[in-house]
């Protein structure tokens, strides 16, 4: 028997199982419509005056996920995109929880429109695997005291 052979199962980091066909697929088409569609139908109604935290824990999370997918894939991200976004859904919270106005001005409504369109690009074409290390993180992210899991700015 040949011993300087590596066995597959040695070459592989220790405690990662390996990635099924379908984790390196995308998510499937029927999925990533339905998606997209919970998507903005929660922005629309946002924009519309008809919201609710509902739609807008929606909205967050699809913020969230969307920053942790290209975080992961190392890809660059406006982070000013997302920390518009984020002082957007502080606004609308204090505005709902104040006067049960879930609403969405216009400036708003076109950052997190940016962000949408950038998540359906990602669930079109980034494997599968990496929408669910996302959600890992957004889970990792609640359990934690963090504020927010953007990095913070750098000071000038």
């Amino acid at each position: 028997m040949d011993m300087s052979r590596k066995s597959s199962h040695t070459s592989r980091k220790p405690g990662r199982k390996p990635l099924t066909r379908d984790m390196l697929l995308p998510l499937p088409v029927a999925k990533v419509r339905a998606m997209s569609l919970e998507h903005h139908l929660a922005l629309a109604a946002m924009h519309s005056g008809r919201g609710s935290v509902e739609q807008m824990n929606v909205l967050l999370k699809v913020t969230y996920l969307t920053y942790f997918m290209a975080d992961a894939a190392h890809e660059s991200v406006d982070l000013d995109l997302f920390r518009a976004a984020e002082t957007a859904f502080e606004c609308c919270g204090l505005r709902g929880h104040r006067d049960g106005n879930w609403t969405l001005p216009t400036a708003d409504h076109d950052v997190l429109a940016r962000i949408l369109a950038l998540h359906d690009r990602q669930l079109g074409s980034m494997p599968s695997w990496r929408y669910t290390e996302a959600w890992a993180r957004i889970h990792a992210f609640l359990r934690s005291d963090a504020q927010s899991p953007l990095p913070a700015p750098a000071c000038a």
